[in-house]
């Protein structure tokens, strides 16, 4: 059987690295450097060996470790949780126009290096088990006096060390030519889960990469969607553009695209069928601000990893609100207002749907949502979490389940059926039956889901149970769960069902 598609590239993670490691292992020793923090050029404490973070701002449970380092005596060690990506972070002043190379040794599920400033806004990342380089090339602009270099993990998914980070280029207030990073420094944008080919250059009439695209009717969103390269951002204006909105180009880790537009640009079928936009292997897209309505589903998400739903708006759909499929990772969903889902009142118009049923094949892992409202008249619960994903956060949210039917199971504001799960900091009320559901679907699945924070208001409900946490299928050794007591319930029968445990 084939890999799904993110597996597959996550498996190019490692051949990549092995590629990377002689011009890393270049980088991170400069000519005639003493130590590892004398090689970290522009950084101060690159590699740690003051065994403190000094020079660095971190967030979240990041230390320093003697255990293992890459080179020297320390390592940064930073463990995320379910509501922090444990970041580390230095700011730096540079040469405006300057060229810079930028190389961190880390290891980890998901160790991700990134890098920001006026006019510059790169990442990338990998997943290794043992030390493995990650790198970019880096040039400012013309307004870029100083660059902020971060090193981090992702909510929830494991440990990461990060060693021997290194930023060497002309100094801020220096005269000599812009320096010329090595061309093995380029990021390992392959390395990326689904990522397709990045074109090689500008095809003739097409518009540079990194240009502003303006747009303000159908026509010409649908020309510049189709058109899309690496690092555009596609502006809309306000108005109604109708059609379905198809997404085929393929951002990157350094150079994502961005869909971006106010509420007032809407975005609407004409006939209510079909998806208002559908990525289909098109990782590393954002899309911001605008307002989708009238179709079957809003946003539909296959085989695309790292697409950033950010503060849209959703209704009117006669299914899901927002629905990550196929094995589409590391998404997230976040600032958005989701509601009047489901329309058509047979229980399945979930505003934010991971996975797919009745299947372990669809690894859409480690989905992050976040800080949403997601209701009222959600015909679904708010969240459907299917059996065969993993690893994701659904945090700061708050639920509202007025609009849940009963008509296809649906009964609770959350159904997690995938592994891993953190759920924390949501608020929710007016379901029929629970807040929280946990289910197992397939043996050895809707395990190990941790409950932190979470208010739930049941007061109304009528259904047969009425628990803030619901768990199906329990067992402490091979179906854990988490039941913190900083969990809340108002009305209902109470916090969580008899046996299980909590705190």
């Amino acid at each position: 059987m084939p890999l799904p598609p993110h597996r597959t590239a996550r498996a190019a993670v490692a051949a990549t690295a092995a590629a990377l490691v002689t011009a890393a292992a270049a980088l991170a020793v400069l000519p005639g450097a003493a130590s590892a923090d004398e090689a970290s050029g522009l950084l101060a404490n690159g590699g740690f060996e003051s065994g403190t973070t000094a020079g660095w701002t971190c967030s979240g449970q990041s230390a320093v470790t003697a255990s293992a380092p890459h080179s020297g005596t320390y390592a940064l060690l930073s463990t995320p949780t379910g509501s922090d990506t444990a970041a580390c972070s230095q700011t730096v002043a540079v040469r405006p126009g300057g060229r810079y190379a930028l190389s961190v040794w880390v290891k980890g599920p998901y160790a991700r290096l990134s890098v920001s400033g006026a006019g510059v806004s790169q990442s990338t990342w990998t997943a290794a088990a043992g030390w493995a380089p990650l790198s970019l090339d880096v040039t400012a602009t013309a307004s870029t006096t100083s660059l902020t270099v971060t090193v981090s993990g992702w909510y929830a998914s494991g440990a990461v060390s990060a060693d021997d980070a290194v930023l060497s280029g002309p100094a801020a207030g220096s005269t000599a030519p812009p320096t010329t990073a090595p061309p093995t420094t380029a990021p390992p944008t392959t390395a990326a889960p689904s990522a397709t080919a990045t074109p090689t250059g500008t095809p003739t009439g097409a518009p540079p990469a990194g240009q502003l695209v303006q747009v303000k009717d159908s026509q010409s969103l649908k020309a510049a969607l189709a058109a899309a390269l690496p690092g555009q951002t596609i502006s809309l204006a306000d108005g109604t553009y109708t059609g379905n909105f198809k997404i085929t180009a393929a951002g990157t880790a350094a150079a994502p695209i961005v869909l971006t537009g106010s509420r007032n640009a809407v975005l609407t079928t004409s006939s209510g069928g079909g998806n208002v936009v559908q990525l289909t292997s098109s990782p590393y897209w954002t899309i911001r601000g605008v307002t989708l309505t009238h179709a079957q589903k809003g946003i539909m998400i296959d085989s695309s990893d790292h697409v950033t739903v950010d503060g849209v708006q959703v209704y009117g759909t006669t299914m899901e609100g927002v629905h990550f499929r196929t094995s589409s990772s590391y998404g997230v969903v976040q600032n958005s207002f989701i509601h009047d889902t489901g329309t058509s009142g047979n229980g399945m118009g979930e505003g934010v749907y991971v996975g797919t049923a009745n299947t372990l094949t669809d690894t859409s892992d480690h989905v992050r949502i976040s800080d949403n409202v997601i209701g009222p008249n959600v015909g679904g619960e708010n969240i459907d979490i299917k059996e065969g994903t993993t690893g994701g956060v659904i945090s700061g949210n708050t639920f509202d389940g007025s609009g849940l039917t009963g008509a296809n199971y649906d009964d609770s504001w959350v159904d997690i059926k995938g592994n891993g799960y953190t759920v924390t900091g949501n608020r929710g009320s007016r379901s029929t039956n629970d807040g929280f559901q946990t289910h197992s679907q397939f043996d050895g699945w809707g395990c190990g889901t941790v409950f932190r924070g979470n208010a739930s208001d049941l007061t109304g409900a009528t259904g047969p149970d009425r628990y803030a946490i619901h768990v199906t299928d329990y067992d402490a050794a091979t179906c854990p769960v988490t039941v913190a007591a900083d969990n809340t319930v108002t009305g209902g029968n109470g916090l969580v069902n008899p046996g299980i445990p909590i705190g």
